[in-house]
């Protein structure tokens, strides 16, 4: 599904208040339950309703950007985005739930851990990883086309569900974690610190989204 924005790797560096850091998982919360309650629309509205929801991420993701500036302006676009996340992956979620509940939940929880490690790295070594955000954009982009070749070159259509290109997914989502996290410790754009918390919750919920969906890829197999 993917979703992330270039922009996080030109962000300048500066001091950030320890505040932020529990707005932005104020609104992670918040984000994650508007996407939880939105996968039951998912399953109600079928394929147009997808596409529509495909509209709603990367639209929403667009306007996120640009809206940044004004807490007030990002926050329904971050709504927008989570609900579109929903929507995509509400199908497989409860395809899933219904017919191996025992492996949806196995993801959640390594979900979890990955999450966790994500957070105890940045807390731990005094590094400013974010400066990771370029590299891990051209893993994506790679990825991203891996990804569509796999889906229209004849011969090529096992590439995307191969363990090889699932373990490369969640090392790029992992990182992506470690470098938003970072961002929170180290770094901050230059718009008001709510219209930011907001900002580097959509990208860790987009992290944590595109993460869970590589891990239950690899736990199919």
């Amino acid at each position: 599904m993917y979703g992330r924005s270039p922009q996080a790797s030109s962000w300048p560096q500066a001091g950030v208040q320890g505040s932020l850091m529990g707005r932005t998982l104020g609104y992670v919360a918040l984000l994650l339950l508007v996407l939880s309650a939105s996968t039951i629309l998912g399953v109600l509205v079928g394929t147009v309703g997808m596409w529509i929801g495909v509209v709603m991420l990367f639209g929403g993701t667009l306007m996120v950007n640009r809206s940044a500036r004004r807490a007030h302006a990002v926050l329904p676009w971050a709504l927008c985005v989570a609900v579109g996340m929903g929507v995509v992956v509400g199908p497989l979620v409860w395809s899933v739930a219904y017919t191996d509940a025992s492996l949806l939940l196995f993801t959640l929880g390594t979900l979890v851990l990955a999450v966790a490690f994500s957070a105890a790295l940045v807390s731990w070594i005094p590094w400013d990883f974010s400066r990771l955000a370029p590299l891990l954009m051209v893993g994506l982009l790679m990825l991203m086309v891996t990804g569509l070749v796999s889906m229209v070159v004849p011969g090529a259509t096992g590439i995307a569900m191969s363990p090889m290109f699932n373990v490369i997914g969640v090392a790029i989502f992992t990182g992506y974690l470690i470098v938003d996290f970072s961002l929170m410790r180290y770094r901050r754009l230059a718009f008001p610190e709510r219209g930011l918390a907001i900002v580097l919750a959509t990208y860790i919920v987009i992290d944590i989204v595109n993460l869970f969906l590589f891990l239950l890829r690899l736990g199919r197999r």
